[in-house]
């Protein structure tokens, strides 16, 4: 009785990732046609063999988010370091190639290292290092808007929706904590899925930050260092795309702080195809940078997005359960 819902809830699916990826292609044509094929191309170029650094640079942020995972392990277990980055690789695909993000890429970790580690305890360390890796997130895009204001001259109504966009980040903070603390009334009935799973997730990270308060702030220190290589990262790419015109630190922490915004809010288009591309020319005249340099940066991340991937989806293809 349940196979016809599930296969209809799966058909809309796949039409939602269909028409999603189709307007992001229409949008990434868009903007390469006014942008320019040939300007985009000399882009590539001149970033050459450097591509080789930013690959490098994106494989170790993915060694610094295993890294921590395996912090938020209970003591004891036996995943690998090898099986831990293998899972994020793996999951980080998924991810990007369908509309459901962690949806997609949580379970893909879960069920490549389920040999390995318990259901309930991935679960759990999962819950716990997303959660940290938020709290770096906000972290980074606060500091990132911060940076932006104080060394990037804007007009006034972009600084008042910068303040308005930080005081909006404090809010949603406190309300987040809020909730992770738990505040449900059982006298309400039954609590809703997802307060179950906030629940969980906090109970998890109450007993790493009682038990082990210094692996607490090794993870975040860890997960904040992704962002620090991803600004490295995108500095080295403009220092390519730009030539004699050498970006500022400023700069840099303002297109990453872009992209962070990018890669949350649109998680559900698959590589973000068309809409980095997009809002990354538009962005760009705010912070003294050509529309085409920013265009060119999106297209070079998402070369990168796309190697890394194919990586993760071949991990996904030869693990052994896989055909099952």
């Amino acid at each position: 009785m349940t196979s016809q819902p599930e296969g209809v809830d799966s058909h809309r699916r796949r039409l939602l990732t269909a028409a999603w990826a189709f307007g992001g292609v229409v949008l990434f044509a868009y903007v390469v046609r006014r942008t320019g094929l040939a300007v985009i191309a000399d882009g590539m170029q001149r970033v050459g063999w450097g591509l080789v650094a930013i690959l490098a640079l994106a494989g170790l942020r993915f060694m610094l988010r295993a890294a921590c995972w395996r912090l938020c392990l209970p003591p004891g277990s036996t995943l690998t370091y090898r099986q831990a980055l293998g899972a994020f690789l793996a999951g980080d695909a998924v991810g990007n190639v369908t509309p459901l993000g962690l949806l997609a890429s949580e379970p893909a970790k879960i069920f490549l290292t389920r040999r390995h580690l318990a259901t309930r305890e991935s679960v759990a360390s999962l819950a716990v290092e997303n959660l940290i890796y938020a709290a770096s997130v906000v972290g980074m895009v606060a500091i990132g808007l911060l940076i932006v204001v104080a060394t990037v001259p804007l007009d006034a109504v972009v600084r008042w929706w910068i303040v308005a966009s930080l005081l909006g980040a404090v809010v949603v903070s406190a309300v987040g904590l809020r909730l992770a603390r738990g505040t449900w009334d059982a006298s309400r009935g039954e609590r809703p899925r997802w307060r179950e799973r906030l629940a969980s997730a906090r109970v998890a990270l109450a007993e790493l930050s009682a038990g082990h308060p210094a692996r607490l702030w090794q993870a975040f220190a860890l997960d904040f260092g992704f962002h620090l290589f991803a600004v490295l990262e995108v500095f080295l790419t403009l220092r390519w795309l730009l030539g004699d015109l050498s970006p500022t630190l400023g700069q840099a922490v303002a297109f990453e702080t872009l992209n962070r915004v990018i890669t949350v809010a649109f998680k559900f288009v698959p590589f973000r195809v068309g809409v980095d591309e997009a809002l990354s020319a538009a962005g760009a005249p705010m912070l003294a940078v050509s529309p085409a340099a920013g265009v060119s940066l999106a297209v070079v991340r998402k070369v990168r997005s796309l190697f890394w991937s194919a990586v993760g989806l071949g991990i996904v293809a030869a693990h052994p359960g896989t055909t099952r």
